[in-house]
């Protein structure tokens, strides 16, 4: 624990998160409560001799500090869904988004820089997955880890990822329920391992609706997030091999159906239409992980009904035929 001049008290933390080494110091309490419930489980005092880590760096916002690290040539990229505003230079991006603050990223020295407002529009959680996994997820990629906004879980050895665009909590919940472990509750780690790829646990939670009140025993106001594990002790996973990718059409129907993508032609096209994250690249290659997937697993094309435990009679056909 580091004191600053201006009375910021700084934590620095040292992870092992599968593999890559990972150093991060924050100055912002609500957003440091957050990151020791994603990331301690990866807490390390040190690293074996001849790592190279990836750093980061978490300040309430200063204005001053904001306009010295941003350049004047950067450009403008295409929006994001979330209509945040992207700027690039050489190896250097910055986004910057008026619901929670700004960061920096710099690809050549492996860290980034985010700094928090001190009224921000979104909860912690959000403000911690902005402010910490979102650049996490772009300088640990080109080291072999994905670190994706998506659910996963496993049954009896058969596994998959789920990439959906809204609340997905009510569904694990009802998955849990059916004997399903759960792998990632919002966040999923990703590596190829053997010519597969693997699924690797990622602590987190999921936003509490009004169906996951009632599934999971209520609520008491107090927060909007729930871990599931608090719920459900016996459902966690920490690793599994991928089987499947299933992409969840936009909103909620009164039934479910689920369509094969088998020629992976389409299923490439499928996944980078839905996939849940901006890849920064100062070399504008695409991604490999969409074309791998597309290439080992099965990929589907989803509609989750309102009924949560929809889902789970759906993967139950879909295990059934896979095992026919």
């Amino acid at each position: 624990m580091v004191a600053l001049p201006h009375a910021e008290v700084v934590h620095r933390q040292r992870f092992a998160l599968h593999g890559p080494a990972v150093e991060i110091e924050c100055a912002v309490p609500e957003v440091g409560a957050q990151l020791e419930h994603f990331l301690s489980h990866f807490a390390v005092d040190e690293w074996p001799g001849g790592f190279s880590a990836v750093s980061g760096a978490v300040r309430a916002y200063d204005a001053a500090e904001v306009v010295r690290c941003v350049s004047p040539t950067a450009r403008p990229m295409p929006r994001t869904q979330d209509l945040a505003e992207l700027y690039e230079e050489g190896e250097r991006f910055w986004l910057v988004d008026e619901q929670w603050g700004m960061l920096e990223l710099n690809f050549l020295k492996g860290n980034w820089r985010s700094w928090v407002l001190p009224q921000p529009q979104v909860d912690s959680v959000r403000r911690a997955e902005m402010a910490v996994l979102w650049p996490l997820a772009q300088l640990l990629r080109p080291r072999g880890l994905y670190l994706l906004p998506s659910v996963s879980a496993v049954r009896d050895g058969w596994a998959f990822l789920l990439l959906c665009p809204f609340n997905a909590g009510p569904d694990l919940a009802a998955l849990a329920r059916a004997g399903y472990q759960i792998i990632g509750q919002r966040w999923t780690a990703v590596r190829e391992e053997e010519g597969r790829l693997a699924l690797l646990h990622v602590p987190g939670a999921v936003y509490r609706g009004p169906r996951l009140r009632t599934a999971v025993g209520g609520g008491d106001g107090v927060s909007d997030w729930v871990d599931l594990y608090d719920a459900f002790p016996l459902a966690k996973q920490h690793h599994a091999f991928c089987d499947a990718v299933l992409v969840a059409a936009p909103g909620r129907r009164p039934r479910s159906s689920l369509r094969d993508v088998a020629e992976p032609a389409e299923a490439l096209h499928l996944l980078r239409q839905a996939w849940p994250i901006v890849e920064l690249h100062p070399h504008r290659r695409h991604s490999p992980l969409p074309l791998r997937m597309s290439q080992v697993c099965r990929c589907a094309e989803v509609q989750l009904s309102h009924n949560p435990a929809d889902l789970v009679t759906l993967l139950d056909d879909v295990q059934a035929a896979a095992a026919a």
